[in-house]
């Protein structure tokens, strides 16, 4: 008697590849938004601590070094753009002459990069931030809106306030709204 190989076969057949793939494709469109959501917030978060880094480095060095340090936008890396809009990057310097401006012989603490997908807008009138050598902050308090693609309802805001505390709070409505439409921008 001959043995003959086996006829079954285990695979998948046309139809149960095809269902599996319409369920795959089903929770894929389920799950995507969310995991945009996920992604928008981790940036948002990510901006909000590198901004907040960068604001307590600048008053730590000032009160170190007893000089006058500014946190200001910076779309070069090199000098200060006077503008209320952050997301393209920000400077941090030492103002040894006290103008308000970095000039080529200031030194540079830290120097970061765009913000991608975020928007960071300060208060009006307030484009930059200087730290004195007591720690205190120049001017009047300075709120910073940072909002991302998920909208007005999750922006955030970070408050440098007179005595140079920097702290996180709700976003004001008002400024969220303007903050979020320079996304659309």
């Amino acid at each position: 008697m001959r043995d003959f190989p086996s006829t079954n076969q285990s695979g998948l057949t046309l139809i149960e590849l095809i269902f599996t793939l319409a369920i795959l494709a089903v929770l894929t469109s389920v799950s995507a938004p969310a995991l945009g959501s996920l992604i928008d917030g981790a940036h948002s978060r990510s901006a909000r601590g590198i901004l907040l880094g960068s604001l307590s480095l600048a008053r730590m060095t000032s009160v170190s070094t007893y000089r006058e340090v500014i946190v200001c936008p910076s779309a070069d890396h090199s000098s200060c753009t006077g503008d209320l809009w952050w997301q393209h990057g920000w400077i941090v310097f030492e103002d040894t002459n006290q103008n308000n401006r970095r000039d080529d012989d200031e030194p540079l603490i830290e120097v970061v990069a765009a913000q991608p997908g975020i928007a960071i807008a300060t208060s009006t009138g307030r484009k930059f931030v200087r730290f004195r050598p007591d720690g205190s902050a120049s001017g009047t308090d300075l709120t910073y809106t940072i909002c991302d693609r998920r909208g007005v309802d999750k922006a955030t805001a970070i408050v440098v306030s007179n005595p140079g505390r920097v702290r996180e709070a709700p976003a004001d409505p008002a400024r969220a709204a303007t903050a979020c439409a320079a996304l659309a921008r």
